[in-house]
């Protein structure tokens, strides 16, 4: 494999609360990773960013649960929905800790569940980690 067109994965987080999308790229600048986050403060936002074929998608999806207008779950259940979209791994970042939540998420297609009670400076370890997911910090350049 000719690893000199790989470029770093576009990080997509979903996430209502500034807060979050501040300790979230903390998180991703702290681990010195050289993937870009392309943060929405809604689903709808994200949803029309991935329906347009001319956006760089992109290699992992992040998705709070809780957000106003369009639910966490929609947006996942539209991502599994469309063919290319489909193979993008999406992790559901949250504060529930409600078993039916998790199960929802993994019966809707999500390959983690992370609560937000999680360390900020842990939260790629843990991602990582995580059984099922590869996380991806690289794609082949088209």
């Amino acid at each position: 494999m000719d690893l000199t067109n790989l470029k770093p994965a576009r990080i997509m987080l979903v996430e209502d609360s500034e807060g979050d999308v501040y300790i979230f790229k903390r998180a991703v600048a702290d681990a010195k990773l050289l993937n870009e986050v392309i943060a929405f403060r809604d689903g709808r936002e994200a949803i029309k960013y991935l329906q347009d074929e001319k956006n760089e998608m992109p290699g992992i999806i992040f998705l709070d649960i809780n957000m106003p207008m369009v639910s966490g779950f929609d947006v996942l259940k539209q991502v599994k929905n469309i063919e290319r979209l489909s193979r993008i791994p999406v992790v559901m970042l949250t504060i529930s800790q409600e078993e039916e939540d998790i199960i929802r998420s993994y019966d809707y297609g999500a390959v983690s569940f992370i609560t937000k009670t999680v360390r900020p400076e842990n939260l790629l370890d843990i991602v990582s980690a995580s059984p099922g997911l590869q996380f991806v910090i690289y794609e082949a350049a088209r």
